[in-house]
């Protein structure tokens, strides 16, 4: 690691047209894999086990590690949670709603995809993200409007899991739903309001939930769309749960589910 001033100081910071990934395990988590990764800056002065295995994963992928001063980061963070580290990327890949479908063909598994339906917190989005990815679906649909963008919070609240889940964004979340459902898809939105709950459905099958913000759930257009809905019944007084909780819930009953079936 260098101890002058940095390339990315002197030019005043990161460069645009770049994914920016903040924090130490989405950092990590990116040089994991194998995306292209221009360079990683550390705030000088951090320590211990996460950020040395840091260091050992980017220059065992010859990638430059630039140590500046914590004012620098702090000026170019975007997140309050960076923890002294930054890292500069190639943007995301661009996938379509077939790709999804391939993905899960390629595994030989019937479609498990989520459709986030105007989630603009990206906390929540990115949570819902890294739920999706630790329950195995294949993919997630976002919306290019009205919805959180897929940048350094939503990466960051998802852990790094964004890397690896293919997230196709649509500029018609009701045209998205009409496509799946061509292609043998069933779509199942999650409702508090529906009479079915959600571990009596069969989840082997090829889904698509639906899955809307906190506030509003999921837009009317996309209920009256959706070929199910299914519920969480609630035990106690409050109403509605956090929806990255919610996903948890779905997903791995989805998974519970599908490894029964091959138990």
């Amino acid at each position: 690691m260098t101890t002058r001033r940095s390339r990315a100081a002197r030019r005043g910071g990161p460069a645009a047209g770049f994914l920016q990934v903040e924090g130490r395990q989405p950092v990590l988590e990116l040089l994991r894999s194998d995306h292209p990764v221009e360079r990683v800056v550390v705030a000088r002065g951090r320590h211990g086990a996460a950020v040395a295995e840091l260091l050992e994963r980017a220059r065992a992928r010859g990638i430059p590690v630039e140590e500046v001063d914590p004012a620098d980061v702090r000026r170019w963070a975007q997140t309050e949670g960076h923890q002294g580290v930054l890292a500069l990327a190639a943007p995301l890949p661009r996938y379509d709603l077939l790709d999804l479908l391939d993905r899960a063909a390629a595994r030989g598994e019937p479609p498990l995809l989520v459709i986030c339906a105007e989630i603009q917190d990206p906390h929540n989005l990115g949570a819902v993200l890294r739920t999706a990815e630790a329950a195995g679906a294949h993919g997630a649909v976002v919306p290019v409007h009205r919805s959180a963008p897929l940048g350094p919070t939503v990466f960051k609240s998802s852990a790094g899991a964004l890397i690896h889940l293919p997230v196709a964004q649509v500029t018609n979340l009701s045209q998205a739903v009409a496509r799946l459902q061509e292609r043998g898809v069933w779509v199942v939105a999650a409702d508090p309001a529906a009479a079915e709950p959600y571990d009596r459905w069969d989840w082997t099958q090829p889904v698509a939930l639906v899955l809307g913000s906190e506030g509003r759930g999921v837009p009317p257009l996309l209920l009256r769309r959706a070929d199910r809905r299914v519920a969480i019944p609630l035990a106690g007084r409050v109403g509605s749960l956090n929806v990255s909780v919610a996903a948890g819930v779905l997903l791995f009953e989805a998974l519970r589910q599908r490894r029964a079936g091959l138990a």
